[in-house]
Order: C-alpha cells, then sequence, then structure tokens
C-alpha cells in the first residue's frame, strides 16, 4: 500500500478546515505508528496535536463528530454490558503440541481435499503468532466502527465498544474502498513493558497485582468506566474474518493485506508458506524470535489460505477442520515445596494444592500450583520439602511436573491425604481406576458448605445462569450473612436485603436483583447445565433438552431413556437419574419451580436422538434466501442435528438446501446429481 503521504496545509483562519486537518494528521500519524511501524512524529508531538484539536471542538462544539479522535474516550460510565449474538459464530481452534500432530493434522487436510476437481491447486497455509490476549470482534457499517463484541461463549459476547474505542490500534474510521459490513476478528493484548510498568504502579499505590498480561487485558476491557481503560496501553491485531458484505476476496492472505490497506494492525511475523514442511520451519525459526516481540505469544496458528478449501472441510461442533493451534512447550522453573493442602470442589472433589517457594515462570510470579490428586502425588513419589519443577498447563494453571530426587534431603515429608473432609469432617470416599490406582478423593456430603459455595459460583456464572452483578465476592459475603443456603434462596433476595452488605450500594443491589430476576428465564438446558450434577455440562445438558420437554418429562425417563440420547452413555445417565431421583435432587427441582424458574426445555424437538435425525452425518450446503429462518440460525439447528453445513458444493455433498434467489450453488448441484430440497421439504423433515 506504500508510505502515506504527508497532509497538504490547512488554513489557519477556518476552524472547520484546521479541525479536519487535524483529524486528518492525526488518523495518518495514528496508521504510520500501528499499521505501518514507521513513525514520522514523537508520542509528545502526537499528543499535542490531539490536545490543539481537543480545544479549537471544545470553542466550536457543533463540529465535534463521532469519528473524531478525540473521542475515543468520552461519555458517563455504563452500569454493565449488554450481551449480543454474534452474526457469525467465533470457534476455538484445536491445539497441537509436538511435529508429529502437526504433520498428521496435515495429511487430513490434503487427503480432506483430494479427489475434487475444485481444488486442483496446491495447498497453501498462513501462520500467524498465537497472541496471548483476548479475543474481540469489530464491526464496521459503512466504514465506522459500530460495535465490538467479546469472544464470550463463541455463539454471544459481551458489548465493550466504549472500551475497545479507546485503543488507538483500532480504527474508528476504515481507510480506502471498505465493504458496506466488515466483521474483523482480533487480538486485543498488552506488551510486557507496559504489562510491567502498569503493575509496578499498581503495588506502589497498594493495590493487587495482575498475575499476567492476559489477565490484564481481560480486566481492562472489563472496566465500566471506558476512561479507566484508556489509561492502560492495550494494543490490536487482526487476524480473522466474521460477517462480510460484499466479499472481497478468495484468500486468507489477500485479506490480511486489504486489512493493512483499511489502516487495521496485521502482525508482521504472519507468513504464508507451501507445505507443511514450510510450516514447521517457521514454527521453529519463530520460536528462537518470539521472546523479541515485545508480547506474549504462546504459539503459532496455522490456517488453509484459499476460503474454498476451507469452506469444503468444514467444521466440528467446536473447532474448524483448516485451522490448528501449534502451542509451544510452557516455561518451567524450579523450586521448593512448602506444603500441601486440600481444596473442595463443587461436586466434592479434594484437589491438593501445593504452597512453594516463589519463583518467576511465564511472565508471572507463583507461589501455589494443583498436585491434581493423591494418586498423583503418590505416582511422582512428591513429598513436602522437595526441590520441584514447576510449568503452567495452557500457560495459565501452575503445575509441578517432576520432582528433583537427587536434590531429595532427610528434612522432606511424605504427603498425608485427608481422610476426612477439611471442611465438614464427613470421611471422603476414595475412587480408583482398573489397576486400583486412586484417581478421586471426595467429600459426599452434598451440605458440605465448600462444595455449595464452590456450586453457587458455578451457578450464577457467564456459561451457566449467567447472572449480571453477582459474583464471587458478593456470594461470599451472602454465605457469611446467612442469606443462602440453597440455589432458590437467590430468587428470594431483595435489594434492600443486598443494600445493607459491604460495598454493595443501592444501584448495585437493584442491578444484581434485576440480574437475578433475568436468569429465570434461561430454560431447562441452562438450570440443569449450573446445578454441578457431575458429567452434566451444558453441552450435555442442552442435549437433554432437546430431547425431553421439560424438567417432569426428565426426571419420570428411566436409564435407558436417558442414555439414547447423543452425548449421553449409561455412566452419565445412571448418575442424572440418581440425582434427579434423590431427596436432594427432588428438592432442588421443586424449590426453583416455586420461584417461577423456567424448567421448560428452549431447545425441545431441535433433535430426538442420532437415529432419529434425518440429517446426522450429512453434508449439507445452503444457498439462496429463506422465509423461516436466517442462515446462521439453520446452521446452527442443522449441525446441532448432526449436520455437517459446508459452503460450497462437491461429490462429496449429500444435500443442498435451496431459498429464493439460488444461484451457483444450485447450479452445481444439479450438474453433479445432488439431492436439492426447497423450504417446504426442510420444514416437513424439521416437523417429523
Amino acid at each position: 500500500w506504500g508510505k502515506m503521504p504527508p497532509m497538504p496545509p490547512a488554513d489557519p483562519t477556518d476552524p472547520s478546515a484546521r479541525i479536519d486537518d487535524l483529524r486528518q494528521q492525526l488518523n495518518r500519524h495514528n496508521r504510520l505508528y500501528h499499521v505501518d511501524a514507521a513513525p514520522e512524529i514523537s508520542d509528545q508531538e502526537y499528543d499535542a496535536l490531539l490536545r490543539e484539536l481537543a480545544d479549537l471542538e471544545a470553542a466550536h462544539p457543533q463540529l465535534i463528530t463521532s469519528d473524531s479522535p478525540t473521542q475515543r474516550v468520552g461519555g458517563e460510565p455504563i452500569e454493565g454490558f449488554q450481551t449480543i449474538a454474534h452474526t457469525v459464530p467465533m470457534l476455538s481452534i484445536d491445539n497441537t503440541y509436538d511435529e508429529p500432530e502437526l504433520r498428521a493434522w496435515g495429511d487430513r487436510v490434503s487427503k480432506g481435499l483430494s479427489g475434487d476437481d475444485l481444488f486442483g491447486a496446491a495447498v497453501r497455509y498462513v501462520c500467524e503468532p498465537k497472541v496471548d490476549g483476548v479475543a474481540i470482534s469489530l464491526r464496521y457499517e459503512n466504514k465506522k466502527l459500530v460495535r465490538a463484541l467479546t469472544r464470550g461463549d463463541g455463539r454471544q459476547g459481551d458489548d465493550v465498544t466504549s472500551n475497545i474505542r479507546t485503543i488507538r490500534a483500532v480504527p474508528l474510521v476504515l481507510d480506502g474502498d471498505a465493504p458496506a459490513i466488515l466483521e474483523v476478528r482480533g487480538e486485543v493484548f498488552m506488551r510486557h513493558a507496559s504489562f510491567a510498568a502498569m503493575n509496578q504502579k499498581r503495588e506502589e499505590t497498594g493495590l493487587l497485582v495482575f498475575a499476567n498480561p492476559r489477565n490484564a487485558t481481560a480486566g481492562s476491557l472489563k472496566q465500566l468506566d471506558p476512561r479507566e481503560t484508556a489509561k492502560r496501553d492495550l494494543h490490536f491485531y487482526a487476524h480473522g474474518r466474521g460477517e462480510i458484505e460484499p466479499e472481497m476476496c478468495d484468500t486468507h492472505t489477500d485479506l490480511l493485506t486489504y486489512f493493512r490497506g483499511w489502516g487495521l494492525p496485521v502482525s508482521p511475523a504472519v507468513r504464508t508458506v507451501d507445505s507443511i514442511d514450510e510450516v514447521w520451519a517457521y514454527i521453529e525459526q519463530f520460536d528462537t524470535e518470539r521472546s523479541q516481540q515485545g508480547y506474549p505469544i504462546d504459539g503459532v496458528v496455522v490456517k488453509l489460505d484459499r476460503y474454498d478449501q476451507q469452506a469444503e472441510l468444514g467444521q466440528t461442533s467446536k473447532a474448524p477442520r483448516w485451522c490448528i493451534a501449534y502451542k509451544y512447550a510452557p516455561e518451567q522453573a524450579m523450586t521448593k515445596l512448602l506444603a500441601v493442602d486440600w481444596q473442595v470442589g463443587k461436586t466434592g472433589k479434594l484437589t491438593p494444592r501445593a504452597t512453594m517457594e516463589p519463583v518467576f515462570v511465564a511472565g508471572t510470579t507463583v507461589k501455589h500450583a494443583t498436585l491434581h490428586n493423591f494418586g498423583e502425588i503418590q505416582r511422582k513419589d512428591i513429598r513436602i520439602g522437595d526441590t520441584v519443577v514447576i510449568e503452567k498447563a495452557g500457560e495459565i494453571i501452575p503445575q509441578v511436573v517432576e520432582v528433583k530426587k537427587d536434590q531429595r534431603t532427610e528434612e522432606s515429608q511424605p504427603i498425608q491425604p485427608p481422610t476426612v473432609c477439611p471442611v465438614c469432617n464427613t470421611p471422603v470416599e476414595i475412587e480408583r481406576d482398573a489397576d486400583e490406582k486412586e484417581t478421586i478423593r471426595a467429600c459426599p456430603n452434598p451440605e458440605c458448605p465448600a462444595q455449595f459455595r464452590e456450586k453457587l459460583i458455578h451457578f450464577v456464572g457467564r456459561n451457566q445462569m449467567d447472572i449480571d452483578g453477582v459474583g464471587e465476592k458478593l456470594i461470599d459475603q451472602l454465605l457469611e450473612a446467612n442469606l443462602v443456603h440453597h440455589f432458590a434462596d437467590l430468587y428470594q433476595l431483595t435489594a434492600d436485603q443486598l443494600a445493607n452488605l459491604d460495598r454493595m450500594g443501592e444501584k448495585s443491589a437493584e442491578n444484581a436483583v434485576a440480574g437475578i430476576a433475568a436468569s429465570k428465564h434461561r430454560g431447562m438446558a441452562r438450570v440443569l447445565g449450573s446445578l454441578g450434577i457431575r458429567h452434566i455440562g451444558g453441552a450435555t445438558a442442552r442435549a437433554l433438552a432437546m430431547q425431553f420437554a421439560d424438567v417432569h418429562a426428565l426426571m419420570t425417563a428411566d436409564e435407558e431413556a436417558l442414555s439414547q440420547v447423543l452425548d449421553v452413555g449409561p455412566i452419565v445417565a445412571a448418575g442424572l437419574s440418581q440425582y434427579l431421583a434423590s431427596d436432594r435432587g427432588r428438592a432442588t427441582v421443586s424449590a426453583l419451580a416455586a420461584c417461577d424458574v423456567d424448567l421448560t426445555s428452549h431447545e425441545y424437538g431441535q433433535v430426538a436422538s442420532a437415529a432419529d435425525s434425518p440429517f446426522t452425518g450429512k453434508t449439507i450446503v445452503l444457498t439462496g434466501t429463506l422465509e423461516q429462518f436466517t442462515r446462521p440460525q439453520l446452521k446452527e439447528k442443522l449441525q446441532a442435528m448432526g449436520a455437517k453445513v459446508s459452503g460450497s458444493v462437491s461429490k462429496k455433498t449429500d444435500l443442498v438446501i435451496a431459498g429464493a434467489e439460488a444461484g451457483s450453488k444450485l447450479a452445481k448441484a444439479e450438474s453433479l446429481g445432488v439431492e436439492v430440497w426447497d423450504e417446504q421439504q426442510l420444514l416437513d423433515a424439521l416437523e417429523e
């Protein structure tokens, strides 16, 4: 795109012209710094231009526009974040940790594309640094930034537009001939130097320091006052796409080139290569360079370059098949194990936690690590007083991976496992594997206070009942004040009760009560996945809700009927059946129903079972305009019913669903003899 030319001088006697000139200068220098990496002025000179613009706009407020550089931080603090559905889901990416797994993925890619005349050209890959930050989706309409959403659960995220606007690397208005609708996926991150400086300042002022740059970034984006976010030195790199209308290019390489031309920063370390051998060579080379980049990088993301090939490979329910993340080996460090305490989880599982001499590893100082279970302690022969090697699993959770037995002294003492729950003194239960090795040590008491605390934290979480205004600190206060003893007690709380708690003002109390009331309408799947029932997470709960119309139907089903549901096997069915038949389970359901919590299924009928779905295992292509569904809605529904939804028609396609004004895809299907349905045939099949 070339270097940006300097702007011609404006008439200094015309405030409108000078304001326009300053805005263009500031946008130009912003791009030179963040996109072209070729700054021409110092930060002080940039700030002087910004101050002059702010003074002029203050003198002539009628000339202020929303896309002015002065408006990156503006307005009053907000009360909370609105959750909004993504136009195109933000899927996670499968990980690999070694060369053989990477090459095996490359083989699967080649086999998935072979034998089809649509893909005669060689496979090319794009290698991108995997920035360890916070995923974000930016939506531009007519070149202006209108919305920024966090990834959330992949289907919906929080609207953090006000905070994203404070990041200078994010253009408020795009350059060039950008499409009418452009959703840019990327990563917000904090540089190591900025993170260290911020933590030092927080420590000097008596504030808690952040654990790592990613946590600091996430916390910055969830500030209710954008002026606070503006104080954090956040950056942004674009690396993907959501909705684009009209489509502009056929390859990811071309898209990144367009991004740069539109003023969106892209990592300069991105490379396009022609083979999996070259992918591995890039990964090895970049491992020696990533520490010099100045920001946290934990791997390399590898993508197929061509979008038609991406569409052909499609995706699983969790991740695209055309993309993989190679994760570098975690950094390790040695320290001394000082003590072990046992923590009680929401299902009663006791997890040993090590306390160690503080040690710096993977960007943070660590003094605690998980030891997983007592069986793992026995297998590794870990003792108090030992010198141990720790690393961060996924560079997040510290764990002990090795004991330096050659450095063991006579002072080392075996770790004694608890025989009773450390909180309620109930005798523990022990589970063992087929080789009689211990796998789980758990408290069986469902009334254990520690279990209930963890269950409550889980219950109110974003991916469960998603109760705004209720978090871990408030739950601790509720328990301490004896206001909550069961899940249903949450729905009896009043704003007056909450306002009397520490650090809870009247407005915060009202917001929390409103958040609790809103959660009543989530439906059976969300409730079921929130109760902390062993083996029943969100995905399994949704699968059950697709089969059973309400909680009564679920509670009267036998184990055989439960085990017929997709993703529910005999062990899960037995555990769920036992819970629902227990006094505790029945009391929980009755109490929630008495509080008017919706226990009907919002997903009922989307899929009955693997055997009953007419779409299981089929590759389906959607084309044209449908009256009853948007394309994302239908895609999600078909995937939930076991289908693979592809973006292009080939010999591997089983079915094409064609709406009004279907074009080339319909013609391709007819030429290949692929079965084609209209919308009425689809509706008939769904009804059956």
